[in-house]
């Protein structure tokens, strides 16, 4: 919680001191998402697995070519989760397969954009903080090495552990960094690709080490901008 304010405290401070206008933009797309696992724990490897965010940001000039980006974020990450596990004949096995965490993300970037004949250039980094305000995952049974049962579960954050067949207690909390290179075009249309990479450990249990990343490529749109 402390990092959200301290993030909310510094964005509104630049906001309410800028005497320049302030554009609203919105964007939103594709992303690829994984988390980078370590340990020693009965936890499972990971793979990356397809999903999408969308954010509102607005965009403060702070100097020539120079921007301060916050904005808030819904996004989806996750993993697949592979165990290896064979399926013998006559011997029924289960295991959760994929990982599903719905984060309000809270970026703040600073951005320094190029001018060119078409729009601008950008490029920046900032770090952010993320909250899950929903985790599922799904969990899938075998017999005589087939699919015969799939369903999903919803995770409890107050239980450990709380990933059905593993020692996994994942937190709520999420804290890293994120890195942005863009097109911001003169219709006030805006192409950009993202990159997370987590900091934070969001697994609390001793053994086991996971920490999101995800790369995306988005399409936004301003609603005013700052050079109009």
């Amino acid at each position: 919680m402390k990092i959200f304010t301290l993030l909310f405290v510094t964005v509104f401070f630049v906001t309410a001191t800028s005497h320049a206008q302030v554009s609203l933009g919105i964007r939103g797309g594709y992303i690829n998402t994984g988390l980078e696992s370590s340990g020693s724990g009965y936890a499972p490897g990971t793979q990356k697995t397809d999903s999408w965010q969308a954010s509102f940001y607005t965009n403060v000039p702070l100097f020539k070519n120079g921007y301060l980006q916050p904005g808030i974020s819904y996004i989806k990450k996750g993993a697949g989760l592979d165990y290896a596990v064979s399926h013998p004949v006559n011997l029924f096995t289960s295991g959760a397969t994929k990982l599903k965490l719905q984060y309000l993300e809270l970026p703040v970037h600073l951005v320094y954009k190029v001018p060119v004949s078409f729009g601008k250039l950008l490029v920046g980094a900032g770090p952010y903080a993320a909250y899950c305000i929903r985790g599922d995952y799904s969990v899938a049974a075998y017999t005589e090495n087939k699919l015969v049962q799939s369903g999903s579960q919803r995770i409890d954050f107050k239980g450990s552990p709380n990933i059905f067949g593993t020692n996994m207690n994942l937190q709520r909390w999420d804290a890293g960094v994120n890195f942005i290179a863009g097109l911001e075009l003169n219709c006030c249309l805006s192409l950009s690709a993202q990159y997370g990479y987590g900091m934070m450990d969001i697994d609390q249990s001793v053994d086991n080490n996971y920490k999101n990343r995800y790369w995306g490529v988005s399409l936004g749109f301003f609603f005013d901008r700052e050079d109009w």
